[in-house]
């Protein structure tokens, strides 16, 4: 009985942990330098409630517990990820928001932006690709397959956008989960965040 309830506890946990964090919305803005962010980067944040708490027991590292992409939409950069239980819609899907609403300080107690080397490009054809999936409302994928993309969950967005520029964002790094009901590979903040070729170019 002990092991079964431990069982359904790490399901729990590692469930809550991929659906990342959706917390309220603020519209604080951060001073983000125009060198720091630019098309094409990877963004990362880490909520401040209890989501993130459980992200950092099962992520490899816990550091991060969401993950999105930098765009140029027809206003400027916005950040393009994967996520449920934000926007007015109430749709669990792929959407593009504003710089302000995805570092609001609400929504995150520390975050990066981090910078792979591109070409202008690749880049380009990066941001092209995430507005797209944005315009589309490509739903998020609560069964978390990677081999189904006509649903996304946001590592699984970015490490698709890098692989039509020929990146293996996550350089085949998986997380092995096993638990009751969830078994097999998925790829977590941790496992794109540690690719050593991306740079840091912001800190919060």
């Amino acid at each position: 009985m002990l092991r079964f309830l431990i069982n359904m506890a790490t399901l729990t946990l590692v469930a809550i942990a991929l659906v990342q964090c959706s917390d309220v919305n603020d519209r604080r803005a951060l001073s983000i330098p125009s060198d720091a962010i630019t098309e094409g980067d990877v963004v990362f944040r880490r909520g401040n409630g209890i989501t993130s708490n459980i992200v950092a027991f099962n992520d490899a590292d816990g550091k991060y517990s969401h993950v999105g992409v930098v765009a140029k939409g027809d206003s400027g950069l916005v950040i393009v990820h994967a996520v449920p239980g934000e926007g007015a819609d109430g749709l669990d899907r792929v959407r593009a928001v504003a710089l302000n609403d995805f570092f609001s300080m609400e929504k995150a107690v520390r975050g990066e932006i981090m910078r792979y080397p591109l070409d202008s490009v690749q880049r380009r054809e990066i941001s092209v690709r995430a507005i797209e999936k944005a315009n589309q409302k490509v739903k998020f994928d609560h069964q978390y397959d990677l081999s189904d993309t006509s649903s996304l969950y946001c590592s699984e967005l970015l490490q698709l956008l890098f692989e039509h520029v020929g990146v293996d964002l996550a350089q085949g790094r998986l997380t092995r989960i096993n638990a009751p009901g969830m078994s097999g590979d998925y790829i977590m903040p941790s496992d794109i965040h540690q690719n050593p070729l991306l740079e840091s170019t912001y800190l919060y």
